[in-house]
């Protein structure tokens, strides 16, 4: 399987590359910082690009590249986010929070599009995948943290909508979010610092599991759903699974 990992040069999206590609499948990876190059280096032989998600013209250019080299690509895993200002929304800046919606909203847009044309004209070896991750605030509220959380709920609405235009068009690509818990990462650290509330942590090998999964033909027609790691998702039957189940809804009173 060939797979592109952004924001591989830390945090979830670093721990998750280094388990793909020494899981043996074809690991590209990509980040803003040049020290995705160290990891590429310490994993052996795993491509690597300086590339800002937010920038159309960077995501063209590594698609670009990864056709050129690979020939298609099998799966994508966007792990690259960042927090943005924390505090009392009426106190945030306009452009910051522009600026975080690029990169955690508008990013997994350019992606996935990117994604299904090229499997659209190179197909993946089995059904395409697609991963995102939706950190805290976007499945409920958390106070001083709007910009983040306005950004991951959005996605997970995204992801939702994206799965029903691909299932009407007959595309076997799926494409499904992640609530991997509050990890030790340094942006859990600057959550900390902020003086959001943290109670319980989650270890990297859960995020882990479920994006294995998620990658794996035991997943395949599982799409537009919104997952966390301490769900039971490996007993969900796509035949079976209630129409409603993981995604964002109202509840009545």
């Amino acid at each position: 399987m060939r797979v592109l990992v952004t924001g591989a040069s830390r945090g979830i999206g670093r721990e998750i590359a280094r388990d793909l590609f020494a899981g043996g499948l074809r690991t590209w990876l990509c980040a803003r910082s040049t020290s995705v190059h160290e990891l590429a280096r310490e994993l052996g032989d795993a491509p690597a690009t300086t590339c800002d998600v937010s920038l159309s013209a960077d995501l063209d250019a590594i698609f670009a590249q990864i056709r050129a080299t690979w020939g298609g690509l099998d799966a994508v895993v966007h792990a690259a986010a960042e927090l943005g200002q924390a505090g009392a929304f009426w106190e945030d800046d306009d452009e910051d929070f522009a600026r975080l919606l690029g990169v955690n909203t508008i990013a997994p847009f350019g992606i996935a599009k990117r994604f299904v044309r090229l499997a659209s004209s190179s197909p993946p070896a089995g059904r395409g995948k697609i991963i995102f991750f939706g950190g805290g605030g976007a499945g409920y509220g958390y106070p001083n943290f709007v910009p983040y959380g306005t950004s991951k709920a959005a996605i997970v609405r995204m992801c939702e909508t994206m799965a029903m235009e691909l299932d009407a068009h007959a595309l076997p690509i799926d494409v499904n979010i992640i609530a991997p818990g509050a990890n030790e990462t340094g942006m859990l650290a600057a959550v900390r610092a902020a003086g959001g509330e943290v109670r319980t942590t989650v270890p990297f090998s859960k995020p882990i599991a479920l994006c294995r999964w998620l990658l794996s033909p035991a997943s395949d027609g599982i799409s537009g759903r919104f997952l966390h790691v301490n769900d039971a998702y490996t007993a969900l039957d796509r035949e079976r699974i209630v129409p409603d189940a993981f995604k964002l809804r109202r509840v009545d009173p």
